[in-house]
């Protein structure tokens, strides 16, 4: 992504909705298959993505107000 576009903004109610719609699983074992593990790894990068563009927007609102 281009530095210089601003990210829309993420609200902290969407990061909520998204955890609690994909939440953190630990309950994998070994007869889980590949492809679901990277689609739930998948699912999860965009969430931590998305967790780290609200950190990052709220911390902006907080220096710059």
């Amino acid at each position: 992504m281009d530095n210089n576009e601003a990210f829309p903004a993420v609200s902290t109610n969407f990061i909520n909705k998204l955890e609690e719609v994909f939440p953190l699983r630990d309950d994998f074992d070994y007869g889980t298959s590949q492809n679901a593990l990277v689609f739930y790894y998948g699912q999860r990068s965009v969430v931590r993505f998305l967790i780290e563009q609200n950190k990052i927007q709220n911390e902006n609102i907080l220096t710059k107000g």
